[in-house]
């Protein structure tokens, strides 16, 4: 039996731990489990000395006012973690948070392993040299990582992205059986400054694709996700909205699986719709001080602002970033591509979907192996 606290500070993290407490109490049932934990990581056996939602701050302003409180439990996990001397500390991708509590536990001979890598490799790299003095075990999404980490001094595992998982190989294939419409999937984001900076240049575009899309005698559906009434309010308070047919989705992945195209910000949803293997355009804008930050201090290590275009090493996804981010743009592409071959359009979507699904060793095998606990 071994002892394990677990981290997680957002419900993703949540969703990862649950299934790493599932996968470790399949070795050993009488594993113990304690940290802080979101509903499925409780309901999987974790005992929560705080919970995420204790954890759940958005924005500078939001993070400098509660961190007096975040700084407490961070010294509580510390304390609760050095007096049960635990068998490994486990901390779920939330970096800033988890790599200071590993550091101290690292000095106190605590095993420390970090589960999802931050990407040092797209943006500020230096981080990475601070690896080696909290991490004994980076546990890794993409494929590429444990060799950039080999190069730190930091022993690091391939473990395999989890949407390579839950999205199946096939999922290219409309559900829908009205082959009449066209369905363009709108994905701004979803926070309201993301929102903001995005959805009216996107509903602009969207005009523009219906109406060139006219002469087919195809009625063309709009999909937009959001779980949250006040931003579904929000989104429909936009001048272009009432102009288009605009279906609301509660769930990202139904909007995404029944679509033709994919207009998406960047973030984790270009990777949602590489893997859905749809056709995909990426749109990104931020605020001038923000770029200017970070283009002129060197800040970004990457050519390409999607994950996929990153992974793959070029621009499969046609990006439209900044000054680039026009309606006009956005549209022409958005024609040209639902007139592309689709079957050579996925040739390499598929290929980076069986790149980032799991090895043989899961999660829970390699770090029972790690501690030597097998």
């Amino acid at each position: 039996m071994a002892h394990f606290v677990v981290v997680a500070g957002e419900p993703s993290g949540d969703v990862l731990g649950a299934k790493l407490i599932s996968d470790l109490k399949k070795i050993n049932p009488d594993h113990q489990f304690s940290g802080i934990a979101g509903p499925r990581m409780i309901a999987e056996g974790c005992e929560p000395w705080f919970e995420i939602s204790d954890l759940s701050v958005m924005g500078l302003t939001e993070v400098i006012k509660h961190l007096p409180r975040i700084l407490k439990i961070r010294k509580a996990v510390i304390e609760k973690s050095i007096d049960i001397e635990p068998d490994a500390y486990i901390g779920i991708d939330y970096p800033e948070f988890n790599l200071s509590i590993e550091k101290s536990l690292k000095k106190r001979k605590i095993k420390t392993i970090q589960m999802v890598c931050p990407s040092f490799w797209a943006w500020r790299e230096a981080r990475a040299n601070k690896f080696k003095s909290a991490i004994d075990l980076m546990l890794c999404l993409f494929p590429f990582e444990p060799e950039l980490l080999k190069d730190k001094g930091v022993e690091a595992a391939f473990i395999g992205h989890p949407l390579a998982e839950e999205i199946k190989m096939d999922s290219s294939h409309r559900s829908s059986s009205d082959i009449e419409s066209v369905n363009i999937a709108l994905l701004p984001g979803s926070r309201r400054k993301e929102i903001d900076f995005h959805l009216e240049v996107i509903l602009d575009a969207a005009v523009m694709i219906r109406d060139q899309l006219s002469i087919t005698k195809k009625e063309v559906v709009f999909f937009i996700p959001t779980r949250f009434k006040e931003m579904e309010d929000w989104i429909k308070s936009f001048k272009k909205f009432n102009d288009l047919k605009i279906k609301i989705f509660k769930e990202t992945s139904d909007c995404l699986s029944d679509s033709d195209l994919i207009i998406t910000k960047s973030g984790t949803s270009t990777l949602e719709s590489a893997l859905y293997k749809k056709k995909t355009i990426v749109v990104y804008k931020m605020s001038a001080v923000s770029f200017f930050l970070l283009t002129k201090l060197n800040l970004i290590n990457v050519n390409y602002a999607s994950l996929p275009n990153i992974l793959l090493g070029n621009e499969c996804f046609k990006e439209f970033i900044q000054d680039d981010f026009k309606a006009e743009g956005i549209a022409n592409e958005a024609i040209r591509l639902l007139q592309v071959d689709t079957d050579a359009y996925l040739i390499p979507l598929k290929k980076l979907h069986e790149d980032l699904r799991s090895p043989e060793q899961d999660a829970s095998s390699m770090i029972t192996r790690f501690l030597g606990l097998s």
